[in-house]
């Protein structure tokens, strides 16, 4: 539905290439992981969340959608990194967005 209306998915994480690459591998994953190891990106989002334990910054798990003017027509960010939006919930977005 995405890709055949000219759409993608993108990921940003902190993780270095060479560790996004071995998560596409071995979960399969369809999409393009982008890698943001300087953290750059996800601080100009404000997604930084800081480890307690002192392991490095790691990024709030967010969603956007972008439309085709480059506006964030959709956002979901979330209250705690362990939690993961609903795809159902952004798929109902992307339709949305489509219309």
């Amino acid at each position: 539905m995405l890709k055949d209306a000219g759409g993608a998915v993108i990921a940003v994480c902190v993780d270095t290439p060479a560790e996004s690459k071995k998560v596409v591998e071995r979960y399969k994953i369809a999409f393009d992981i982008v890698s943001d190891a300087g953290a750059k990106t996800i601080k100009e989002y404000g997604l930084v969340f800081k480890e307690p334990m002192g392991r490095g910054d790691i990024a709030i798990p967010a969603n956007f959608l972008i439309d085709k003017n480059g506006k964030v027509a959709w956002r979901y960010i979330s209250s705690h990194v362990q939690k993961r939006v609903d795809p159902a919930d952004v798929e109902e977005e992307v339709k949305k967005l489509l219309k």
